[in-house]
């Protein structure tokens, strides 16, 4: 009975991290999937599954479509990863950025009273509502800057040090180590250009 209940669990498991949540739609350079230590290239049309870390190369760019309609854009030399995303028994997506530059644009799972959608970063958290945002290492690997593109609802970026809710598209704020998320201030038109040249 204990074997049984052993292979259930394992078995459970297994499909778990194998369920895909995505599918590539662009794949320019070197664009890789982790998963349980089996690394594989990806290209357009591939499959992306539930725990895969994704990593671009030099001059890399990439775009995932998951399956409720939210778009993932990453830059070059860019690591993320998909802990984990379910919107058609609960609304709950859980990603973790590691570094590089990145871009989402919310679907139909934060279409919901309280969304449970959350990104990871070594210097904080973003929660999101239901947005259009972009974030990364925009000009230095000590910081992480985060600005609101377009949405209804506002952003919340914070850490154990404070927290900021931006609302107004076209402001950002900037993530550093050992302090509180910068007070949200508008970028200036490079540096919104410069964000945005590194996801297209």
């Amino acid at each position: 009975m204990k074997i049984q209940l052993l292979s259930f669990i394992l078995f459970s498991s297994a499909c778990l991290a194998d369920a895909q949540v995505a599918k590539v739609m662009l794949a320019k350079e070197q664009v890789m999937a982790t998963s349980a230590s089996v690394e594989r290239r990806l290209s357009r049309k591939s499959p992306v599954y539930r725990a895969d870390i994704l990593k671009t190369g030099k001059n890399a760019r990439a775009q995932f479509r998951f399956y409720d309609g939210t778009i993932l854009s990453l830059g070059e030399h860019t690591q993320f990863i998909v802990d984990q995303f379910e919107h058609e028994t609960v609304s709950e997506a859980h990603f973790e950025f590691i570094q590089g530059a990145f871009r989402v644009v919310t679907g139909q799972i934060t279409q919901v009273t309280n969304p449970d959608f959350k990104i990871k970063t070594p210097m904080g958290s973003i929660g999101i509502r239901g947005t259009d945002f972009w974030g990364g290492n925009l000009y230095s690997e000590d910081t992480i800057d985060v600005i609101l593109l377009d949405s209804e609802h506002p952003l919340v970026v914070e850490n154990e040090y404070g927290r900021v809710t931006i609302s107004t598209p076209g402001l950002g704020t900037t993530l550093t180590f050992g302090k509180p998320p910068s007070k949200p201030e508008k970028w200036s038109d490079k540096k919104l250009q410069d964000a945005v040249k590194t996801i297209q």
